[in-house]
């Protein structure tokens, strides 16, 4: 089935990155990426993910696991992405989610192979605080627009093989499987190196890519893989999304990072999700 699918369309595919149209923010982080909030199972969980150029403006990626519960077969609750993430602010807004799209196979098989979802988002707002007419502090929700023109959009590829050189992104918090915690969780970490094949029969993947000698842990799930990456305009390519972490040398601590590999289906699954009409 993997193989007709990428008989059928043309790759590599690629759309090329958006810079935002209302400022730039400051800072070296990509001003795209930041943390992804929901509820499944009736626990609060947070996940990383990336502002994405589109049609509408207005699209998130981020982990399969991140967006859909597999044990419930359900999509998670109450998501919502806060771009730019900064403990205790939004500075770029809130984004409630609005239409889930992803693969098939992911949400029927849990097919690790295709971990990686397309989340449209309504317009964003921000809460701000004001004083009442006796002197009381209240907050009135403002809107800010649409994502996409807050932040920008780092651009997407796929089919470009198993081997490229990229730039990993997440905000990692759970423990190392020795029981260590060198993450926190509010700061935005990165690990770089050339991708290699791997397979993980548990998870089914067969096609997966990875990257050694990152310790990421829980809560860098979803947050962006970038492929040919500029300081510069902190943008560059979607070419995977952070999904399973693995202890290679049995130390206790995490020293692989791995991704779905961005094939021909990530392109059909990407023009849905950008299709969808934003009010």
């Amino acid at each position: 089935m993997r193989a007709a699918e990428d008989s059928k369309r043309k790759v590599p595919w690629t759309v090329q990155p958006a810079l935002p149209t209302k400022g730039g923010g400051t800072g070296s982080a990509p001003q795209t990426v930041g943390k992804v909030f929901f509820r499944t199972g009736g626990k609060e969980y947070w996940c990383s993910a990336t502002s994405v150029r589109a049609q509408n403006r207005s699209l998130v990626a981020t982990a399969g696991h991140c967006a859909f519960d597999v044990r419930s077969g359900k999509p998670v609750e109450y998501w919502v992405f806060v771009p730019n993430y900064k403990p205790g602010s939004q500075p770029d807004g809130i984004y409630v989610g609005h239409t889930l799209a992803m693969h098939s196979d992911f949400q029927g098989l849990a097919d690790y192979d295709y971990d990686y979802a397309f989340i449209a988002v309504h317009r964003g707002f921000r809460w701000e605080a004001v004083k009442d007419a006796k002197g009381q502090t209240t907050y009135k929700k403002v809107s800010v627009g649409l994502l996409q023109d807050n932040v920008g959009g780092q651009g997407i590829t796929a089919g470009r093989g198993a081997t490229v050189a990229a730039r990993a992104f997440g905000f990692p918090a759970g423990p190392q499987p020795d029981g260590s915690r060198p993450y926190n969780g509010h700061e935005l970490k990165t690990c770089a190196g050339t991708t290699r094949k791997v397979s993980a029969p548990t998870y089914q993947v067969e096609n997966g890519i990875a990257i050694k000698n990152c310790a990421f842990t829980a809560g860098a799930s979803g947050g962006p893989w970038l492929v040919v990456y500029n300081s510069g305009t902190r943008l560059g390519f979607l070419n995977g999304i952070n999904s399973l972490s693995w202890n290679r040398k049995a130390d206790g601590k995490n020293d692989e990072i791995s991704s779905s590999y961005f094939g021909a289906a990530v392109q059909v699954i990407y023009n849905r999700a950008q299709s969808v009409a934003i009010p």
